[in-house]
């Protein structure tokens, strides 16, 4: 799983229990739990998303679970589910994730974080045909479809479909001009046919934007060195070189080859 879809949901086990802070103990009664007062469900969530934060994967996921346990309503246990998904994908245990996160889209189906985070799974697991229809569903559920997108995008690149991954990474970059995975998926896919006038100016406002962007600046180095601008591109591996050995050492070889 991605940072960016870890914090994703983590966010929205803190919007969970921010909501049910005030209601929830009219939500779900205290059962005589020993895990802590009367909303253990809650209060689990809470241990479990510092945990999270703080990276201790194994930790959350007992918290989590121990949610589970005493979660009286169908969105605590939604939430308690997408918990014990996300410490499970941080671990490394695809299956035990995918299992869980199947278990969140039951309670609730259609749910675009659900959708999503099966997705970021498939990936993961190289069932790419899957993961593709995942990331299709949430970018049609999602009120802010950037990330299923280009998500979307590059398991397309990862495909060989670099006209549909242009085509779908350019309609997250005209919803999120600012936003970095979309640029450089909208990058690679135009790179990839050829269109390099294009791939260009994708990779320069990546670098713009971060600087420090190993793939930008590979990106906009091969742009600029199809573009028959050499010295453009000698410049980029030169700046290459402190961020990524491997990518410099390609990309000075490319360059040396055109000369």
């Amino acid at each position: 799983m991605t940072t960016r879809t870890a914090q994703i949901l983590l966010w929205m086990l803190v919007a969970s229990v921010g909501a049910g802070a005030g209601s929830g103990a009219a939500q779900e009664p205290a059962t005589g739990s020993p895990w802590t007062g009367p909303a253990p469900a809650l209060d689990q969530l809470k241990a479990g998303y510092a945990a999270m934060e703080e990276g201790s994967f194994e930790a959350a996921l007992a918290h989590y679970r121990r949610a589970l346990e005493s979660a009286g309503t169908a969105e605590l246990r939604f939430q308690s589910q997408i918990g014990v998904g996300a410490a499970t994908a941080a671990l490394g245990r695809a299956d035990e994730a995918r299992a869980a996160y199947a278990e969140a889209l039951r309670i609730k189906p259609g749910n675009p974080e659900a959708l999503l985070a099966l997705g970021q799974v498939a990936k993961v697991q190289g069932l790419l045909d899957e993961a593709a229809a995942r990331f299709a569903e949430a970018a049609v559920a999602a009120p802010d479809p950037v990330q299923a997108l280009t998500e979307l995008g590059v398991v397309y690149e990862l495909q060989g479909r670099h006209e549909e991954a242009a085509e779908v990474c350019g309609r997250a970059v005209s919803r999120a001009p600012d936003d970095l995975d979309a640029l450089l998926c909208a990058g690679v896919a135009v790179y990839h046919l050829g269109r390099y006038a294009e791939a260009a100016p994708l990779f320069a406002a990546v670098v713009e934007r971060d600087p420090a962007s190993a793939r930008g600046r590979y990106g906009l180095g091969l742009a600029k060195l199809y573009l028959g601008d050499l010295d453009g591109a000698a410049g980029e591996e030169k700046a290459l070189r402190e961020l990524d050995s491997a990518l410099a050492g390609d990309l000075g070889e490319r360059i040396a080859a055109e000369r």
